[in-house]
């Protein structure tokens, strides 16, 4: 299932910088020969770090660090839809939520739009993950919250809520990953960073580079930028969401595609690997209280017995001691 939209940035994720980091093609321009352009590409996920399980107080939790991008996701039991809206639906609804912590980002006027965009989106990404089938009138709430932004938002959000729905117990088709690659000037940024992705929205928004052939006047080709977030379920080899945004010919939106697909697989891996350890460390705790409980009840049948061997009042009288001042 590819779905390809075409959306303004503030609909991806890419991410909104403190002030105006670019203003001019000046900026750009310095920006761009100051950061180190890939020389290959590595289709490799970023230093990942994945929990599952992190709050006690709900059912499903799950916190992840890509790279410097840090997310939590929240899945609470499926619950019946609010009278005021109850309406007969053949499947379950999916609610997606999306909030910056206060600390996560400096512009606060546009965060409750970027929070409304990313929450539409995510909802679109999961809904064909879960089985919503298995809960008729049912809706299922998903709450995200982003406590550090640098790039790749949205495809974290993706994963971290894959893992959260596996760890509250809900039927999904498939695991599901995601990833995202851009380009600009002819180079490809594979995970891109936010200040990347900051310089592509400024591209977009009129300030192309000095020396992009964009800017070269009207009659000028342009210049290919772009980015590209792909959400994939690999069992059935489906894509449950696919986001592009900018100028991208057919073959540079292959390979990118490429890139992300192949990013998915080892982040894939990485969360089967995740997901089988949280069984494990769950099972060690269930043994472990199955254990205590056993003892309690081997503990408690050895009082009973003396109970029906001794009487009630010798057994009362054998479980008082008597204390050491009182008998001077």
């Amino acid at each position: 299932m590819l779905r390809v939209t075409q959306t303004k940035n503030t609909l991806l994720d890419g991410a909104s910088m403190a002030g105006e980091l670019y203003t001019t093609p000046k900026d750009c321009e310095d920006f761009f020969e100051s950061i180190e352009k890939p020389t290959t590409v590595i289709a490799a996920p970023r230093s990942t770090f994945i929990r599952a399980g992190v709050l006690t107080t709900v059912r499903g939790s799950a916190y992840m660090e890509y790279g410097n991008t840090k997310v939590m996701a929240i899945v609470a039991p499926p619950r019946e839809l609010v009278r005021s809206s109850v309406r007969r639906v053949s499947m379950g609804v999916i609610n997606c939520y999306v909030n910056f912590a206060a600390f996560a980002s400096d512009e606060l006027e546009v965060v409750p739009e970027r929070e409304k965009h990313l929450s539409s989106m995510l909802t679109k990404a999961l809904q064909p993950l879960v089985c919503r089938n298995e809960f008729l009138n049912f809706q299922l709430d998903i709450r995200v919250l982003i406590l550090d932004d640098d790039g790749c938002l949205l495809s974290t959000a993706i994963n971290c809520c894959g893992v959260a729905l596996i760890e509250c117990g809900i039927s999904t088709y498939d695991l599901i990953t995601a990833s995202t690659a851009c380009i600009y000037r002819d180079y490809v940024f594979v995970n891109p960073s936010a200040k990347v992705e900051e310089l592509l929205w400024q591209h977009r928004g009129g300030n192309a580079l000095l020396g992009s052939s964009g800017s070269q006047g009207k009659g000028g080709p342009v210049q290919e930028h772009g980015l590209l977030i792909n959400a994939s379920m690999d069992t059935f080899e489906q894509l449950a969401q696919c986001q592009q945004c900018g100028y991208l010919k057919p073959e540079t939106y292959v390979k990118l595609l490429d890139y992300t697909l192949e990013i998915n697989r080892s982040l894939r891996e990485l969360i089967k690997r995740v997901l089988t350890e949280r069984v494990q460390e769950q099972h060690k705790l269930d043994m472990r209280e199955r254990d205590e409980d056993r003892l309690e009840d081997e503990r408690l049948a050895a009082i009973i017995e003396r109970l029906q061997q001794q009487g009630l009042n010798e057994f009362i009288m054998s479980n008082i001691k008597e204390d050491p001042h009182t008998a001077k």
